[in-house]
């Protein structure tokens, strides 16, 4: 039986941990950089929280399948809320040890693992696949909101207080975000489900389990279709960042305050899908809508790369971030509708690895771009990528099946692969 105030403490608790993060993470480069005075300490942090994602994802995907997904986010917060606060209070010396550092981001990124594909692979415990879309809807809005709100809040407290107090905030988020989570139903996929996952020419055997999301992301179309989009979802939101500021300061001259408030459009394009737009087509079929959402983001991108003031910048800025809300939503709802319940954890960390490697390709050549074709240059040549991506998305008739009509596999439904009972 479904909680029905269950969706608003999962919107909650996934927004309140958002916030917390948002606020370590500006806060964590900036108190690094004033203790050690090493850029190269700081990169390594950072490498440290991302590496857990290529080196554990697919044995916790098949963790998550294995378990009941609501306990391992409640055991995933409270790790690393305890980490969180060794992390704090670890920057409270003059010259924090850089190994204990490292150590403590590798391990708190191992919990980020655990809690995302667990979170993602619980929401269909919660609403049925026709809310599914509307359901992301609400908790992309709330990071969106909370990824504006995030670094403002880190400003004023390392301001007031010390970017330690802003680590120690994050252990405060995750905490709330575990007691959100305690009163939400239990989700566990069923024995039975699981077996029907395997390809009857494989022998059953550990590796094969944990590989299933794998194949079945390269065998299914479906899964290959959306995974195309999300590629260059991952690709846009790994370089844009840096071709942005780099169009703005060095073709537009913009001023700092200028550039800051170019940044803020894509948050305001994020939130203006949250509200409007994602529910008016929520009935749409998936693959035209991914298609359309990624060529807008291409089409914006070829505008970024002609503006010519801050004005037509700021509209191109709002609008990439518009489509981008609305892309990343469509494939999460597409994902978590149309694939079976037992595999939705292993296609998860299947699909988190392929991702997190295009994102920090995209991060790293971002720059490399800039610096071979030039700012506008580099933005064209995304917004071509672009293009390119939303054409199979568009024509290819596997991709028609509306969301709100649509289900996983057969032994894939709600009733078939999991139960739910209260707390």
């Amino acid at each position: 039986m479904k909680d029905k105030g269950g969706l608003g403490r999962f919107v909650t608790a996934r927004t309140v941990s958002i916030l917390g993060d948002r606020l370590a993470e500006t806060a964590l480069p900036i108190v690094i950089l004033l203790a050690t005075g090493d850029a190269l300490v700081a990169g390594l942090v950072t490498a440290a929280n991302v590496a857990p994602t290529f080196l554990i994802s697919l044995p916790v995907g098949d963790w998550v399948d294995r378990s009941e997904r609501r306990r391992l986010m409640i055991t995933a917060d409270l790790w690393r809320a305890g980490l969180s606060a060794i992390l704090a209070f670890a920057l409270l010396a003059p010259y924090p040890s850089a190994a204990v550092l490292i150590l403590v981001s590798f391990l708190l990124g191992c919990g980020d693992v655990v809690f995302n594909v667990s979170s993602q692979s619980y929401l269909p415990a919660l609403v049925p696949s026709t809310r599914i879309m509307r359901a992301n809807t609400v908790l992309e809005t709330g990071d969106a909101a909370a990824t504006l709100g995030g670094p403002a809040l880190a400003g004023v407290v390392i301001t007031r207080f010390s970017a330690s107090v802003a680590v120690a905030l994050n252990a405060v988020s995750f905490l709330l975000s575990a007691v959100l989570l305690l009163r939400l139903p239990n989700s566990r996929t069923s024995p039975a489900a699981r077996e029907k996952d395997l390809d009857r020419s494989e022998r059953p055997g550990r590796f094969a389990e944990m590989t299933a999301g794998v194949r079945l992301l390269l065998r299914d179309p479906t899964q290959r279709l959306l995974q195309l989009g999300g590629a260059y979802l991952y690709l846009a939101a790994g370089s844009a960042g840096i071709m942005v500021i780099s169009v703005a300061v060095q073709e537009l001259r913009l001023s700092t305050v200028e550039v800051g408030l170019l940044l803020s459009a894509a948050g305001i394009g994020g939130l203006a899908v949250g509200f409007v737009i994602a529910r008016l087509v929520e009935r749409a079929p998936w693959g035209p809508l991914l298609g359309t959402a990624v060529l807008g983001i291409g089409l914006t991108c070829v505008w970024l790369a002609f503006s010519g003031g801050f004005g037509t910048a700021f509209a191109a800025v709002l609008l990439m971030d518009g489509f981008s809300a609305l892309a990343f939503i469509t494939v999460g709802s597409a994902r978590q509708i149309f694939t079976p319940a037992a595999l939705l954890g292993r296609l998860t960390a299947a699909t988190g690895i392929v991702n997190g490697t295009v994102r920090t390709l995209g991060a790293a050549g971002g720059g490399a771009l800039v610096l071979a074709l030039g700012a506008r240059g580099a933005c064209l040549a995304l917004g071509l990528c672009g293009v390119a991506a939303a054409v199979p998305l568009l024509l290819a008739p596997t991709a028609r099946t509306a969301m709100a009509n649509g289900q996983a596999d057969e032994g894939s439904t709600p009733a078939d692969t999991r139960t739910a009972t209260d707390a």
